[in-house]
């Protein structure tokens, strides 16, 4: 299948994302295109991405039941990269990761999005961490909005903490100064919370900052 690219139809990408994102209609009425007036229907199907090539995505979907474990032994065969797998939730499903040698486990649940009622990852994340030992890294997001949610998370036992929409809000208000100042607050609400909680590195943070038996 050719792929087919933003910029093949439109003057150049921003463009095209502006009428994906607003469809305002052209000078003479008619709707401005849209991605799938290129792409066909459904645009952004999995079966067309690049990471999928030379895989059989037959029937594949974002929910599909083809993305079983034996999909993750096939995705660890086919690749020498460092696989990690994202939206893991339970410790029975971070011990899978590890019976299936996933190279990292990354805690979200989509920004919260994606199942109603679903339990906040902060959570989940210690049991996911004691059941996985320390065998593999564990990297954290959703619902990240300062920096003392990251030093929480990483007081449970992450590795790393992601970002998700905080810097898209920084990138909107004011550009890429904006994304940088929003990491310089992050940072900042950082090392501010350590140093009240006594810590002066991160190899010092521990779980005892965090108080999670509440009745």
């Amino acid at each position: 299948m050719k792929k087919i690219a933003c910029a093949d139809c439109h003057s150049d990408a921003q463009q095209a994302y502006a009428h994906s994102l607003h469809a305002k209609p052209t000078a003479t009425g008619a709707p401005a295109a849209t991605c799938a007036d290129c792409h066909g229907e459904p645009f952004g199907s999995v079966t067309t991405r690049p990471m999928f090539d030379g895989l059989d995505m037959k029937g594949a979907g974002i929910n599909s039941p083809a993305f079983n474990w034996e999909y993750v032994d096939r995705l660890k065969k086919a690749t020498k990269m460092k696989l990690v797998l994202k939206g893991i939730e339970t410790r029975e499903d971070a011990r899978l990761c590890v019976e299936h040698g996933v190279d990292g486990i990354l805690v979200s649940n989509h920004g919260g999005r994606s199942l109603d009622y679903s339990p906040a990852t902060l959570e989940v994340l210690p049991e996911i961490v004691d059941a996985v030992g320390g065998r593999v890294p564990i990297l954290f997001d959703s619902g990240v909005r300062r920096g003392t949610d990251a030093l929480k998370a990483l007081a449970l036992g992450a590795r790393a903490v992601c970002l998700g929409r905080v810097p898209r809000w920084g990138l909107a208000a004011y550009g890429p100064p904006g994304v940088q100042r929003i990491l310089e607050i992050m940072q900042a609400e950082l090392v501010q919370g350590m140093a009240y909680t006594g810590r002066p590195a991160l190899t010092s943070i521990d779980r005892s900052i965090v108080r999670t038996d509440f009745p």
